[in-house]
């Protein structure tokens, strides 16, 4: 069977953030068919194949792009929860990491590889998943793989050696990385291209805070009896997720366009009784070549291309700075105030602070891009992604350094919070960017570029975190926060280049002539 993703056949999703739409390329390659899923005059008169092709009408309320306003919200919100809880899990045991050093008799370093292992199966799940979600759909591959992820977190709570520890960490975040991408599937099928950037928005949010509100809550439930309660954080995850589960399960509806096609075309059948109406969706069948050669291998390849590597590094950066801010935090404040326990974690708030002020900025650029895609007929332009970086990017290494030269015992802590701030604001702008001019560069193959993408940042996510403790030890607050605010600064220049030079790289692309 040939694949929707061949040009020969229907092309891949469009995205504005993450996964893909089926919905245009379904309606081109069917128009003009006489007969459409609800109209059955004339059924036995026509012996073309495309005559029983069942596709939605414009206006049809179960085309998920023409859902109402509020389960659009609904929808967004519960993918959004998803990915959050996936992520909150990703930093549980970042704050036991003292209580677990005593437990199982470890160095600080081991005593990470909890978080590392986690960050590292976020990196590799979405290559496996990805695929399933336009197969089977958004709702099984999403909510499926979070069910795995679940299990291995409880798992993880009652290990009772080290080993054991660290192999159900790895898979509780090798399947808990489908929602990180594959829930950004659902923005594509629900939101046009107009407003799904500002969607993207709240959703990116969800996806941020999981990292940041993790560590505080985590601490809430560790620092209070012996060193044994490293395991409530782990617990408090699974129910978590487990309520998620069951709301999703009884409420959630598919949104992929492809498997609802062919869902109500099963249904067709079943009332008519006649076995010609299909969706072209059932003309695809994933074998192991294919999934191999083409879904699971693209992302590398993409990633080697000069476009996609160096927004994926820039975004990957920041990413690790992320990780590696939220999990050295108490270490810093311990260092220069003395603050230890679950007081040394509430700075990590001021990050989620400057996250939502980065919303607000990616709003204005969103609203911003909107008027440049109307002005340019609807086509779009990737380089328009930048400006908001450019104004905004320099935030985050000028946070950093603010963070680093107050960070002293006789500066007020609210000092290198609001340097935590502007950092947040920073990181938000730029990771959001990246990701938005992956997707506009790489519309046809947007789900690979942003595999690429995942596979990267989460990469130096997880091995971020590991030189903190020596990073902040042997060089201080001041001059540790310092080094990695240099290399944040190097990396400004990025976006000002590609403004200039993108379009010319992007032509040089060799996925080029596949992508247009």
């Amino acid at each position: 069977m040939s694949s929707p993703q061949r040009e020969s056949s229907t092309t891949p999703f469009s995205v504005d953030g993450m996964g893909t739409s089926e919905e245009q390329d379904l309606e081109r390659q069917t128009r003009g068919t006489k007969n459409q899923i609800d109209t059955f005059s004339d059924v036995g008169n026509s012996e073309k194949s495309d005559d029983f092709l069942v596709v939605f009408k414009d206006d049809d309320p179960e085309k998920p792009i023409n859902w109402r306003l509020s389960k659009k919200i609904y929808h967004t919100m519960m993918y959004g929860l998803a990915t959050f809880a996936a992520q909150f899990n990703s930093t549980t045991t970042a704050p036991s990491v003292p209580h677990i050093m005593q437990y199982f008799h470890l160095s600080r370093e081991k005593a990470l590889l909890g978080t590392t292992l986690y960050v590292l199966g976020v990196a590799f799940g979405p290559m496996f998943f990805a695929p399933l979600s336009e197969m089977y759909g958004r709702k099984v591959a999403v909510f499926g793989p979070l069910c795995l992820s679940m299990i291995f977190t409880l798992g993880s709570a009652g290990s009772r050696d080290f080993a054991s520890l660290l192999v159900t960490r790895f898979f509780a975040g090798f399947f808990g990385g489908s929602p990180v991408v594959s829930s950004g599937g659902v923005l594509a099928d629900i939101w046009p291209i107009s407003v799904r950037a500002i969607a993207m928005v709240f959703y990116a949010i969800f996806v941020v805070c999981g990292v940041t509100v993790g560590p505080v809550i985590s601490s809430l439930l560790t620092f209070q009896v012996g060193y044994s309660e490293w395991r409530w954080a782990l617990w408090f995850s699974c129910i978590v997720q487990g309520a998620l589960l069951i709301i999703a399960v009884l409420t959630v509806s598919e949104t992929f366009v492809g498997v609802v096609l062919s869902r109500k075309a099963k249904s067709i059948r079943k009332r008519t009784g006649n076995w010609a109406y299909h969706a072209k969706h059932e003309e695809w069948d994933l074998d192991l070549k294919e999934y191999l050669s083409i879904h699971l291998l693209r992302p590398f390849a993409m990633l080697a291309t000069p476009i996609v590597f160096s927004l994926a590094l820039f975004a990957s950066y920041v990413f690790g700075i992320l990780y590696l801010i939220v999990t050295s935090l108490p270490l810093t404040f311990e260092m220069t105030r003395g603050w230890d326990g679950t007081v040394s974690n509430l700075p990590i708030l001021s990050v989620l602070v400057g996250i939502l002020f980065g919303g607000v900025a990616n709003v204005w650029g969103g609203l911003r891009y909107r008027r440049v895609l109307m002005d340019n007929g609807g086509v779009p332009v990737p380089e328009e992604r930048f400006p908001p970086m450019m104004i905004f990017g320099w935030l985050m290494p000028a946070g950093l350094f603010i963070f680093a030269w107050t960070s002293r015992p006789n500066i007020h802590w609210i000092a290198p919070c609001i340097g935590l701030v502007c950092m947040a604001l920073g990181f938000f702008v730029i990771f959001q960017g990246c990701l938005n001019y992956l997707v506009d560069s790489f519309t046809k193959y947007a789900a690979s570029a942003i595999a690429a993408n995942t596979f990267l940042r989460s990469i130096l996510g997880a091995v971020f975190p590991l030189f903190g403790y020596a990073l902040f030890r042997n060089l201080g607050v001041n001059w540790g926060a310092s080094t990695i605010g240099f290399v944040a600064l190097g990396m400004i220049p990025i976006p000002y280049i590609l403004f200039v030079f993108g379009s010319r790289i992007r032509s040089r692309n060799p996925y080029i002539k596949r992508v247009s």
